[in-house]
């Protein structure tokens, strides 16, 4: 790919392909010699909807911030420690679509300059359940990263790709995903309630 894709910061774009694994269970990202890269503060949202991912020198680059449960689950990624919408580098919002393949998961992403959202600038289109996950520009067929899961994210980010941008989204792909599953777990409780107390 010609052209620099940064949304974080332009240091984190390689003229090369990066390999990334990403622990899924701790939060953190190594490369392919297995080196420490990134670390989120906490592996699940706290109740103030609040995560910062730092790199392997404890700087913090952005915060991730989910809003409240609503029709479309939204995440807010600011740079920094910072939730001030001065800050605001991205927004990552789940599309809940009928036309939507069954299996898929689509979530569209809005940099902070696209006030009218009336195209995204990337989408990540989530195959099963975290089985697989590709990263692509507005939506066009142009591809920036790719997404295996072997127990952990394996991801192939392309060249010129901002890969600290591709490690936020993945960990806001991860929440989502684990949302679902608690909707479903919470449905099913309801159900067998429900089913006990002859509702």
């Amino acid at each position: 790919m010609a052209n620099q894709v940064s949304v974080i910061n332009p240091s984190y774009c390689s003229a090369d392909s990066i390999t990334l694994q990403i622990n899924t269970e701790k939060g953190e990202t190594y490369n392919e010699n297995d080196v420490r890269l990134f670390y989120l503060d906490d592996t699940i949202f706290t109740l103030h909807n609040r995560r910062v991912l730092y790199d392997d020198t404890q700087k913090p680059i952005v915060t991730l911030y989910r809003k409240a449960v609503t029709l479309h689950e939204r995440c807010n990624v600011f740079k920094g420690e910072s939730t001030d919408s001065s800050q605001l580098l991205f927004s990552v919002e789940k599309i809940n679509n009928k036309s939507i393949s069954p299996g898929i998961t689509k979530l569209n992403v809005f940099l902070a300059k696209n006030q009218e959202k009336k195209k995204s600038d990337f989408r990540v289109i989530v195959s099963g359940i975290q089985s697989s996950c590709t990263v692509y520009i507005g939506e066009s067929p142009n591809i920036i990263a790719k997404m295996e899961n072997n127990g952990g994210f394996n991801v192939l980010v392309y060249p010129n790709v901002d890969y600290a941008f591709i490690v936020a989204l993945l960990m806001i792909v991860k929440d989502v995903k684990v949302g679902i599953q608690t909707a479903l777990g919470i449905k099913l409780i309801s159900s067998v309630v429900s089913a006990a107390l002859g509702d």
